[in-house]
């Protein structure tokens, strides 16, 4: 006789959101970003984070904003330049269509 009794219950599992996959279409209302705005922020205004935050990246913009002013004064502005590299690679490498989605996983406009 087998014993169908289960000795160690499961314990509840949480709840399984379904997240964007990478480059999906998004859904109907959902603003999709343009790839030329958001290239031409990191390029221009790359060293405040703006095309990060403009994108969904809100934690990469807020520590390029961060290190770009809060950086400055403690480093003598070498926080600054090196941000400033950095925005202007991103800009650069959304351009190029190396950075094909926003921060939510969703396709940009081309």
């Amino acid at each position: 006789m087998q014993n169908n009794y289960n000795a160690y219950p499961t314990a509840p599992q949480p709840p399984v959101y379904n997240a964007a996959q990478q480059g999906a279409e998004p859904p109907a209302g959902y603003k999709q970003r343009s790839r030329l705005a958001a290239g031409i922020l990191g390029m221009l205004a790359g060293t405040l984070g703006l095309h990060n935050f403009y994108l969904g990246n809100n934690q990469r913009g807020l520590t390029q904003l961060l290190l770009s002013t809060l950086g400055a004064a403690i480093t003598c502005g070498i926080s600054t330049m090196v941000v400033m590299i950095w925005g202007l690679s991103e800009g650069i490498k959304i351009l190029e269509h190396k950075t094909n989605t926003d921060g939510f996983g969703y396709a940009l406009k081309d």
